[in-house]
């Protein structure tokens, strides 16, 4: 972009020729990046970038490349600037600290720093702010020290933006030593160290604040609320929103939420039914909710609710609804909730595709599964390992592996998630020498966290191909302690393939470390039944009769098309 000359520069571009003229433009501009590109050809070749005087052209381009998603450009135009002053150094900061560059605006504020540029009391609190977010808390102290230094620690957003900063890095006392220091404090201040308090459970101090507080707004009575119901207090969650002055969207929104994650959806329902106005994240929450709770029908109701309301849905919401959809199995609905990504605009999102992939694989349709991941540009760890999960958990061996190779050929580092898929793929497939190849080179990467649950792949890879006391010295040998899961898959092993002797090592383990669960007496008095060892037997179900456990009986749901 630095390159743009004027004879390259449209017509538009050409008749602009003063400082002013570009600024009034900038203003009234579309901000697309071809107009972007034309008045900072126009300020190159008029030397505008230079002036030292009156910079405000450049920090009106610099935020207006921050706004318009090109932060890239703006640390571009920054770094061709000869002697920057303290404002467009803020006007860095700033940028990336409201655009997601986090670290990217402490490390502005640092080089500043180094270059003898003095900060204004405007740079701390977006610096700061940035700290805070990243819990970046030796760079938070360095500001900190710099604010003493320069005598600016008495400014009410500097020490609401230090308070903040110390409860979000877990620094709880430095930020109460902020709060009390403070000379002055406004409705941020007093709704920051609320936060922190309800952020960590001290539900007593942030009430004593609360109740404390000269002027409260609606930002604070939300905090309070949300702090409450996401401790569990929903009572006095409630009873605060009973008693809040104006209630917005966010408080009913609060409310409905709390209400969801304790699983009481009719007083959620009952809510939501009553909110004066709402928006996406109220019906989000409620589907949601519905879907989290198990109960996918009134999810999938709620959202046509929605629709027939005229709401667009957000990628949020989708999540939440392709879930039910999963839970529910149908493939009428799958084939619904196709269309309303595709008619929404969310055929391109990795996020919903990677939940089709999902859902597709829940009800068994591997091919549907696939063709969702084909569609996918540009695929992420996570679409490759639903994929690889999906093919292995069906018995689409050959599938889980072919996925895999496209992984490694495109350059995706495998996970802990991807090996677990592709053991448990080998397992079902009978490729012991290709299994034992691929838990092996989980060591050899290095940076795969090796947990129990590849182990007990490994276990049931073996115990399947007839390998049980190799299966055996690998439980022997684990480096962790051995979970429930990794003894469950070398007694179904021993079961398979009739091991007696094993099968009562594994059984006792399971005794000892699941004991209500029937499956595992089960397996091991059918065993003994099987060579008319009926004492054994007999002394298995008196076992299970003791405890007062028994045997569920078996169901299925099957959806029947033709």
């Amino acid at each position: 972009m630095c390159k743009v000359g004027v004879l390259n520069t449209p017509p538009l571009a050409r008749k602009i020729i003063t400082r002013v003229d570009l600024y009034r433009y900038l203003e009234r501009s579309s901000s697309s990046l071809q107009h972007l590109n034309q008045i900072h050809a126009q300020m190159l070749v008029n030397g505008f970038n230079k002036e030292t005087n009156d910079n405000s052209l450049t920090t009106k381009f610099i935020t207006t490349l921050f706004s318009s998603g090109v932060p890239h450009l703006a640390s571009l135009v920054f770094n061709q600037l000869e002697s920057p002053n303290v404002f467009l150094w803020t006007c860095m900061i700033r940028g990336f600290s409201y655009s997601g560059g986090f670290k990217e605006s402490i490390l502005f504020y640092d080089r500043m720093r180094r270059q003898g540029v003095r900060p204004s009391n405007f740079s701390f609190p977006f610096a700061l702010k940035s700290c805070a977010v990243v819990e970046a808390l030796f760079e938070g102290e360095e500001i900190h020290a710099d604010a003493l230094r320069l005598g600016f620690v008495s400014d009410v957003f500097i020490q609401t933006a230090l308070l903040d900063m110390y409860m979000k890095c877990s620094r709880i006392e430095a930020a109460e030593k902020v709060f009390d220091e403070m000379g002055e404090r406004n409705v941020v201040s007093w709704t920051a160290i609320i936060s922190g308090y309800c952020r960590f459970g001290l539900l007593e101090q942030a009430q004593e604040l609360f109740e404390e507080m000269p002027t409260k707004n609606a930002v604070t009575w939300n905090v309070m609320i949300d702090g409450l119901a996401r401790c569990g207090a929903l009572e006095a969650a409630r009873q605060l929103f009973d008693k809040m002055p104006v209630r917005n969207i966010v408080s009913w929104t609060t409310m409905i939420c709390g209400y969801s994650r304790k699983g009481d959806m009719a007083n959620a329902r009952l809510l939501f039914d009553q909110m004066p106005e709402r928006e996406v994240v109220a019906w989000t929450s409620l589907i949601s909710g519905y879907a989290q709770n198990g109960e996918p029908g009134q999810a999938i109701k709620v959202f046509e609710m929605m629709l027939a309301a005229g709401m667009k849905p957000d990628g949020v919401t989708m999540l939440g609804v392709i879930s039910a959809v999963s839970q529910l199995g149908s493939l009428h609905l799958c084939a619904w909730i196709e269309d309303c990504i595709s008619r929404c605009g969310f055929e391109a999102d990795v996020r919903i595709l990677n939940a089709v992939i999902n859902m597709y694989v829940q009800c068994g349709c591997i091919g549907r599964a696939l063709r969702a991941f084909e569609k996918i540009t540009e695929k992420d760890i996570v679409s490759y390992n639903s994929m690889i999960t999906g093919c292995a958990t069906h018995g689409y061996t050959n599938g889980a592996l072919s996925v895999f190779s496209q992984m490694i050929k495109m350059e995706v580092k495998p996970n802990g998630i991807t090996f677990a898929g592709l053991l448990t793929a080998c397992a079902h497939g009978g490729l012991v020498e290709e299994g034992r190849r691929y838990f092996r080179r989980m060591f050899d990467l290095g940076h795969v966290k090796i947990t129990a649950k590849h182990y007990a792949c490994m276990v049931d890879l073996l115990g399947r191909a007839g390998h049980l006391e190799e299966a055996y010295e690998v439980v022997l040998g684990m480096p962790i302690k051995p979970e429930a899961s990794t003894w469950g898959a070398l007694l179904g092993a021993c079961r398979m393939h009739g091991n007696l002797s094993l099968a009562e090592v594994a059984a006792q383990r399971l005794f000892e470390m699941e004991p209500e669960n029937p499956g595992n007496y089960t397996i091991l008095a059918n065993m003994y039944m099987e060579r008319r060892m009926w004492d054994a037997a007999m002394g298995v179900r008196q076992l299970m009769k003791g405890n007062q456990i028994y045997k569920t009986a078996g169901t299925s749901w099957v959806e029947v098309t033709d």
